[in-house]
């Protein structure tokens, strides 16, 4: 039961009269003279309808004077006692007739035809002694000091909401009543001190919420909202006492929320040159950054020892920044970005010199990779114009090096190659059950991210690697595996390294390509497709190559949100029955923000130069290593050497013969457990306005047809259908005629209600 409940029950029971004595009572007489209770007789007649107030005439407010209030009780007719409410009149005040007050003259007689809601020993209910009042009151233990009793006034509307219970069992003070009007104090104080004008109005508009929090900081921080300001707040906010650390806390949590704090510290006075580095001085952050900023741009001037030496150092001077809350609201990039450019360092420095392709396969797909996804991490932190600069400054200082030493070291021992030719390519089986999805410039590093998000969300992860075809760009190595490479060869026919088609001889496009995976037993899967998991598949997402040749470097930030993407379709196949999901790709390539070093590659010696290969015309001399084209062993194909690039100022290329460009990640993802997911559709299809369909692990599993997936209010069917066993069918009845040739989706349930496997449909057709 509330106070509120309990106070309306005690003026019902005032009109309890000696039926043997009395006859009963027209009217309750409510005196409140010092107008304690007229907050909230609002509330209170939303459960007594017939509750009038003495005072200036305002029918909606049932107010009125007097002789309002006599006439509305000669025409009341209800069952309840009626009550007027009596503020700024005494109990007293009916006393004599001759001392009566002008506004309760007319009301006088009424206390020998009614009752009066009072204390037992006559004098007006105050809140205060209500509670506390064992007889006919509440009884409660309530503390008796003025503070308490000016907080229990200051609630006293919300007070009325509360349950009995909720107070009961410990003695109430003036942080008890006060915390039900500012239940959360510390967020209170934060959004004033975010912008304390808009806040104090709000607070005044409200009554006593105001007052109330300026106690509630006088009481709790030892601060005075009112008299000392924010500016004081924002001093003691930086203090050590434990209130204050709980604001400062609160704020760390959600920064994004108090933005204004972040001002209101700036806005302090700078502090001495030799005072501690701290956290609650978002202007030494900002000073900080700057000067990181002018060490990393002085790298580029030192020698890669001294960089990495550099960068270590800087790094662990600048860790604890990382983890300021002024990091989190984006004023500290560098000190995120360092991080990252250490871990580079780290990695450079263990790369030891692998001789054999083998060694260095080992190497890169083991420690490697963690390089060049430092790089991307790096970057991705830094996205300011001047961030990107310093950045770039001391990637380019110990990462180009070290991207020259592997280029040199693979391209000393091209000549073991693994992958030279249609007969030494991968091969692509056609496996029940499995889908090929291929993401175009899937590097390594990408992969190794993706991996550790696949195996967090659950799934089992097979990871191996493969070998790209030479040149490695797209047109050459994505069609470069078994049985598909069967219908292909040379020779080059155009600039562009597409394989021709051996029976039209015609360079295969995208549209023909589509076309040859079903051939071979592989047919293209587009999102969304009917096609039944079953068999194999090939299906394509991402776009990391295309932001990598649209964008250059800033291709660092599309990294997470490419390897949610590829989560997300992987978790679709999954979910749709598929029992293996192979992830594939074609290439890899190499990004150097700033630009790769050029090669000059005089035009006249070449049918077509792209960054990182070209086609030479017959017979030239250009003094740059050549290859065979995967393709036809005929035509030849230079590659740049090292890292290098035909053309000026590319960040993002490849087509050449590197650990990034050239080795591939090859991922095969499960369930746990490697077993297959146990449910696939088998057969569907629709008699009239009947699906049918032969289901296979769904059996004793409910079976629904709805038209939004996870929302079971949105099921179409007329009745309730259980799976039937596998081979067995299942049929779902839609009842309403009107849905014919609407979409919507055969989903199977668990036990717990969750949706393990969708399938979409068009209700009616096939």
């Amino acid at each position: 039961m509330t106070i509120q409940e309990t106070i309306i029950k005690s003026l019902r029971n005032a009109a309890i009269y000696n039926k043997s004595e009395l006859a009963p009572p027209v009217v309750i007489l409510w005196p409140d003279e010092e107008r304690l209770w007229e907050q909230c007789i609002g509330q209170l007649r939303d459960g007594l309808p017939a509750l009038w107030t003495l005072g200036e005439y305002d029918s909606k407010q049932a107010t009125g004077p007097a002789v309002w209030l006599r006439y509305q009780l000669e025409q009341y007719s209800g069952t309840d006692v009626p009550i007027i409410y009596l503020p700024g009149i005494a109990r007293s005040a009916f006393r004599s007739a001759q001392e009566c007050p002008d506004p309760v003259q007319h009301l006088f007689a009424l206390q020998f035809q009614g009752q009066f809601w009072t204390h037992k020993n006559g004098r007006d209910w105050t809140p205060y002694g209500f509670l506390t009042t064992k007889d006919d009151g509440l009884g409660m233990d309530v503390a008796s000091d003025q503070d308490t009793k000016g907080a229990l006034q200051e609630c006293l509307p919300k007070l009325l909401a509360v349950s009995i219970n909720d107070l009961q069992g410990h003695k109430l003070e003036a942080s008890d009543f006060r915390a039900l009007i500012t239940p959360d104090p510390v967020r209170q104080l934060l959004k004033w001190m975010c912008n304390p004008i808009k806040v104090k109005e709000e607070l005044e508009k409200s009554g006593s919420e105001w007052s109330t929090f300026c106690a509630i900081c006088r009481d709790t921080y030892n601060f005075d909202p009112e008299k000392e300001g924010v500016i004081t707040a924002g001093e003691r906010l930086s203090s050590s006492s434990a209130a204050w650390m709980q604001v400062w806390e609160r704020f760390k949590d959600t920064p994004e929320t108090y933005q204004g704090i972040r001002s209101l510290l700036l806005s302090q006075a700078t502090a001495s040159l030799f005072a501690a580095l701290s956290e609650y001085r978002p202007q030494a952050n900002l000073d900080e950054e700057a000067r990181l900023e002018k060490d990393l741009l002085a790298l580029s001037s030192v020698s890669e020892k001294d960089a990495l030496k550099k960068i270590k150092a800087l790094a662990s001077e600048h860790a604890d920044r990382a983890d300021w809350v002024w990091a989190r609201l984006g004023d500290s990039p560098l000190a995120q970005a360092i991080r990252h450019l250490r871990e580079l360092a780290e990695t450079i420095e263990k790369s030891g010199n692998p001789s054999t392709i083998e060694a260095l396969a080992d190497y890169y797909t083991t420690i490697g990779w963690r390089a060049d996804c430092s790089v991307l991490l790096a970057l991705d932190k830094a996205r300011t114009p001047a961030a990107t600069k310093a950045v770039t400054a001391a990637i380019r200082a110990v990462y180009i090096p070290w991207l020259e030493k592997f280029a040199i070291l693979i391209q000393g021992v091209s000549g073991t190659y693994p992958n030279i030719c249609s007969s030494s390519c991968r091969t692509l089986a056609v496996e029940d059950g499995t889908v090929y999805l291929f993401a175009d410039g899937l590097r390594m590093d990408i992969a190794r991210m993706l991996e550790e998000q696949l195996t967090s969300a659950g799934f089992a992860v097979d990871f191996t690697y493969e070998w790209s075809a030479l040149p490695t760009v797209t047109a050459t190595s994505k069609p470069a595996w078994m049985p598909l490479a069967e219908k292909l060869g040379g020779p080059l026919t155009g600039v562009g390294f597409e394989a021709n088609e051996i029976a039209s001889e015609k360079p295969l496009t995208h549209a023909r390509f589509k076309q040859l995976l079903g051939e071979v037993g592989i047919p293209y899967l587009v999102e969304d497709t009917n096609l039944f998991p079953t068999g194999s598949a090939w299906t394509e997402s991402g776009d990391i190559d295309k932001y990598g040749h649209d964008q250059g470097a800033k291709l660092a930030w599309r990294v997470t949100e490419e390897v949610d993407s590829l989560l997300q379709r992987v978790k679709e196949l999954i979910g749709a029955g598929w029992s293996k999901v192979r992830i594939i790709t074609d290439h890899g390539w190499l990004m150097v923000p700033g630009g790769l070093p050029k090669i000059e590659l005089p035009k006249h010696l070449t049918e077509a130069r792209w960054g990182r290969c070209a086609i030479p015309s017959p017979g030239t001399h250009h003094g740059l290593k050549q290859t065979s084209w995967f393709w036809d062993a005929a035509e030849a194909v230079v590659l740049a050497p090292d890292i290098r690039c035909f053309k000026a100022g590319m960040e993002y290329a490849h087509g050449g013969l590197t650990l990034q460009e050239a080795l591939i990640p090859s991922m095969t993802v499960t369930t746990k457990g490697g077993g297959k997911l146990s449910i696939q559709v088998k057969e569907i299809s629709w008699s009239g306005m009947r699906l049918k369909v032969v289901l296979a692990g769904a059996a004793g599993c409910d079976i629904d047809l709805r038209q939004s997936i996870g929302d079971a209010a949105t099921s179409v069917i007329a009745s309730p259908v259980t799976g039937a066993g596998d081979g067995e069918r299942t049929s779902l009845l839609v009842a309403d005629d009107d849905l014919l040739g609407t979409e919507a989706f055969l989903v199977v349930l668990s036990e717990d209600g969750q949706v393990v496997y969708k399938h979409p449909v068009v209700i009616g057709e096939e």
